[in-house]
């Protein structure tokens, strides 16, 4: 752990972050499920209530089957009588709002939130109101018909794709316990067909869980800082037929700003936690941020373990900054998306210093 170099133009800094663990059924409300998470980032901080300036929440009215689901959280965010503001995505894209409320110098110490709580509704039913309503919700398409078409579309006549696919989601389900415990491919291979060609155990399992970091600007005398040193984020057309689903577009310019920002030319980092709910996403990750086919990404095991709806960018920024925490000159990248097969994404770099 070491100070900030001298000269060190301050931006954004993870100060503090908690997850709750992921459950396939928490029993507690997502207040409680929020409250847990917040007062652990709150902790690891050693801040307080009153040291927080504003609160950026992430959550999704349709999953949470509330009108503004933000409302709910607003007393345990501690936003009462504090600027709010809230993002419908992705907690990393939360992040990013965040990040920049901060290199505006509009507020010193930024808290972000974000939860999702899967158990109350099945998510591929609540996804196919998501849809666009003339052409596509009479058709019964929802979030994973179209992730099972991109992956179609992606096999092509690759008969050794799905069986290739299978053994990555083995691998990654192995390098941790998670909430459905192991899987061999075997197994993956005979669980049933859910979208062709993806199949039941093709899916990272979700559950219900909270997540919180501390953004701010570290004092001088801080013994080591995490730093966000550049973001990028991107929304491609809604409709599926709209945009190339062989390809991440979107991320690819994500990407390309974050990177930008950052002042990478190679992307190369010590960690790398995309947000990848089915195996062929991995593919599409790979290809669009440039790290390569050989570097190493999911140490973990990724999303493969157990997520949480939203929380899963906010997550994956939680996890790279723990790997590189203490290890100065260590650089991450953090992986979120949002909408269907990959519609909207965000990207952080984070940088030990």
């Amino acid at each position: 752990m070491q100070s900030p170099p001298v000269g060190w133009s301050p931006t954004a800094s993870i100060l503090g972050a908690a997850e709750t663990e992921i459950a396939l059924e928490d029993p507690r409300s997502i207040p409680e499920m929020v409250l847990a998470a917040v007062e652990g980032a709150l902790d690891d901080a050693t801040l307080g209530w009153d040291d927080i300036d504003a609160v950026v929440t992430a959550s999704i009215d349709l999953f949470d089957g509330l009108t503004a689901s933000s409302i709910a959280v607003t007393e345990v965010v501690g936003a009462v009588m504090k600027p709010e503001t809230r993002i419908a995505a992705d907690g990393l894209a939360a992040v990013i709002h965040a990040v920049h409320q901060i290199v505006a110098d509009a507020y010193r110490t930024v808290l972000v939130v974000a939860h999702g709580k899967a158990s109350m509704a099945p998510l591929p039913d609540l996804t196919a109101w998501a849809m666009d309503p003339i052409y596509l919700q009479p058709l019964g398409v929802n979030f994973l018909t179209v992730a099972g078409l991109q992956a179609a579309i992606l096999a092509g006549t690759d008969s050794g794709a799905v069986p290739r696919w299978a053994a990555r989601v083995a691998e990654r389900r192995s390098a941790t316990d998670g909430v459905a415990g192991p899987i061999s491919a075997a197994e993956v291979m005979a669980s049933p067909v859910i979208a062709s060609p993806l199949r039941a155990g093709m899916c990272a399992p979700l559950g219900d869980g909270a997540g919180a970091v501390v953004l701010g600007i570290p004092s001088e005398e801080a013994e080591g800082v995490v730093q966000i040193t550049g973001t990028g984020h991107d929304l491609e057309p809604h409709r599926p037929g709209d945009r190339d689903l062989t390809e991440w577009a979107g991320l690819r310019r994500a990407c390309r700003r974050a990177y930008a920002a950052a002042g990478i030319h190679d992307p190369t980092f010590s960690v790398v936690e995309p947000s990848c709910l089915f195996p062929h996403e991995e593919d599409l990750f790979v290809d669009a941020s440039g790290i390569g086919v050989n570097a190493t990404h999911s140490p973990g095991g990724g999303l493969f373990t157990g997520t949480a709806p939203v929380v899963a960018g906010l997550s994956r920024l939680i996890h790279a900054a723990r790997a590189i925490d203490g290890h100065p000159g260590h650089r991450g990248l953090a992986h979120g998306t949002w909408g269907p097969a990959g519609q909207g994404h965000a990207v952080v770099v984070v940088e030990a210093r």
